[in-house]
């Protein structure tokens, strides 16, 4: 442990994440780390006209409009860059229409736009698919790297990013935005004999458009069965070099799209693992797939926001993509997510301090390792924000099940590490809406906010820490964007919804009208009906234990104390959900069995815990 902690000073001393005050600083690493107060992240506000909302009076036809160059496919890049991406490839022939890809509409028109806005938004973090090779085919109307279960999945998530009534299953229900290409996905899905790397790329799509749903069991089956195949078709143990090698059984774009499907989908279930707390279904150990080849052309390619009145027109809006940087840097981000993962929830071996702080200490070494086109400040563009959020959300989520514990002889605060990262996300969260506004945000992002929510809400209810007062000062927080990303984004809805019960459970709100008998304020806000919790919805793991559901019913429970109660050891909102200390705490009540107590302290101080 002496040794560790050396490395692990060694390692903080350089980058600084300042807070506001010295008084606020502790000593947690996590704090001495960045290389830029999240307080001029808040600054950044380039509000770009473009890409908010205009009148209808001053928008264009939304079928008029110019989609981004980058639609056009490999033709637009030199001979040299085609070369490696493509081999031989000839790229030349007639167009196929974009609208026979799928059956849900004949307007080819939409289906670019909503293609477009996919890869605007959304791709590349999760993206399954090569987009260079998936466009070759697209336009082609070849079948070896596109699909008709593949383009309606891309539409069914690329409709969540567009305001027009022809997006939506429902003209006039926002939420049903994508639902009639999804349905279209589901169909073609379940007439598949043979899974192959398409099945994969769709599934992985299918996942994430689920998870942004609100179902995220749902998601969780699809990632999981991607993964499934991938395994099967051993896109896991694709060399290296198989490409150049005599005997390869794959062309080159063979092996560039194995190898982006694998890590896609990878990432896919190392995000849903870590949020759900499961157990992933690789081991990394047995990986050996490269990952996506890196072309400075691809990278140095202009991002500019596309929405439904087309590419915005502001110079401030044009940043260099980078797009299979982000890829690869949210890969190996996910390598560590998946260490995580292994290392908490697993029966066997027991998670350990040690190991807790190592996974630790390699989060820290990827972000001071990333490129400088990855860093705040160098590039904003959505996909480097979110990676960015998602960082601390791994962090976050790394010591969310200790935040009343102590490590024994190490300086690092799980609950600090905690509210710091809380407060990090949401400050990213703001930059993001800040420059684009909340309506095109990626997927996965309320899950992050939420995370971070959850946190803040348990320091305004005990904890008090100084770097969250500010935040607490404003009853609503982060609900205020979740708010702005309900009308598309479902789990949002939900998310709201958990928060404002969590609130109602601990008396945050409006002490002063409530009833004391439920905990509940007398007078409830229209804006709390229009987001009351389902209870009986089956489709999430997001769901309160049995105790909460009382409360929330108002059924008077049975133990009231536990009602008023800090959270205890084992604090942890949503049972289905996995726990590293659900069996350490099995069976023990606190503060009626003393030598219940002392055995679990001994068991903690072996694995390198102490109780606050």
């Amino acid at each position: 442990m002496a040794n560790y902690s050396e490395e692990t000073s060694a390692a903080t001393t350089d980058a600084g994440f300042p807070t506001q005050t010295q008084s606020s600083r502790n000593s947690s690493p996590y704090n001495e780390r960045w290389n830029q107060p999240m307080e001029d992240y808040d600054m950044v506000d380039i509000s770009y006209p473009e890409t908010r909302t205009e009148p209808p009076s001053q928008q264009p036809a939304w079928n008029t409009v110019r989609v981004p160059p980058t639609m056009s496919g490999p033709a637009r890049l030199s001979r040299a860059a085609q070369e490696q991406l493509l081999a031989d490839e000839d790229l030349g022939g007639p167009q196929h229409p974009p609208a026979e890809w799928t059956s849900v509409t004949t307007n080819s028109s939409l289906v670019q736009h909503l293609l477009a806005l996919y890869f605007c938004w959304e791709y590349p973090t999760f993206a399954s698919l090569s987009k260079e090779h998936f466009l070759v085919d697209y336009i082609s109307g070849r079948e070896r790297f596109c699909s008709s279960l593949l383009v309606n999945a891309i539409l069914a998530i690329g409709a969540k990013f567009c305001d027009l009534p022809e997006a939506r299953e429902n003209p006039d229900d926002p939420n049903s935005a994508g639902d009639h290409f999804f349905h279209e996905a589901q169909r073609l899905l379940a007439l598949e004999d043979v899974p192959c790397v398409l099945t994969i790329q769709a599934l992985n799509l299918m996942s994430i458009r689920q998870a942004g749903s609100g179902n995220d069991m749902s998601a969780w089956h699809y990632a999981r069965h991607a993964m499934r195949i991938a395994i099967d078709l051993d896109l896991f143990n694709d060399d290296t070099d198989e490409e150049n090698s005599a005997d390869s059984v794959h062309s080159r774009m063979e092996s560039q799209v194995r190898a982006a499907t694998f890590w896609g989908c990878f990432a896919v279930e190392q995000a849903l693992s870590l949020c759900l707390g499961r157990v992933p279904q690789i081991d990394f150990k047995a990986i050996k797939v490269h990952k996506p080849l890196v072309l400075d052309e691809i990278e140095r390619e202009e991002w500019i926001p596309y929405t439904d009145t087309g590419l915005a027109a502001h110079s401030a809006t044009r940043q260099e993509s980078n797009m299979r940087l982000v890829f690869n840097g949210f890969s190996d981000l996910s390598e560590l997510v998946h260490e995580a993962t292994i290392t908490l929830y697993p029966d066997n071996p027991p998670f350990t301090s040690n190991k807790i702080l190592a996974i630790y200490t390699k989060y820290l070494q990827w972000y001071e390792d990333l490129p400088d086109q990855l860093r705040l400040g160098g590039n904003s563009t959505p996909i480097v924000l979110f990676i960015h959020m998602y960082f601390h959300f791994a962090v976050l989520y790394l010591f969310r099940h200790f935040v009343n514990l102590r490590i024994t002889n190490s300086p690092v605060s799980p609950r600090s590490i905690c509210i710091e990262a809380a407060r990090n996300i949401q400050s990213l969260v703001k930059s993001y809406q800040n420059l684009y506004t909340l309506r095109r945000i990626p997927i996965f992002v309320p899950y992050l906010i939420l995370g971070a929510e959850i946190v803040r809400i348990m320091n305004m209810r005990w904890w008090h820490d100084d770097r969250l007062e500010n935040e607490a000062a404003d009853a609503r927080g982060c609900t205020d964007y979740l708010t702005e990303l309900a009308t598309t984004h479902q789990f949002a809805q939900q998310a709201i919804s958990l928060c404002n019960f969590l609130r109602h459970h601990w008396e945050i709100e409006d002490a002063h009208n409530t009833d004391p008998t439920t905990g509940y304020r007398r007078e409830r806000t229209e804006e709390n009906k229009k987001f009351e919790l389902a209870l009986p919805d089956a489709k999430t793991f997001f769901r309160p234990d049995d105790e909460h559901l009382h409360h929330h019913e108002q059924i008077p429970s049975s133990n009231s104390r536990r009602n008023q109660a800090a959270p205890g050891l084992g604090f942890h909102p949503f049972p289905f959900q996995g726990d590293p200390l659900r069996k350490l705490l099995a069976g023990f009540k606190q503060d009626t069995d003393r030598g219940a107590f002392e055995a679990l302290r001994k068991e903690l101080k072996a694995r390198g815990f102490e109780i606050l």
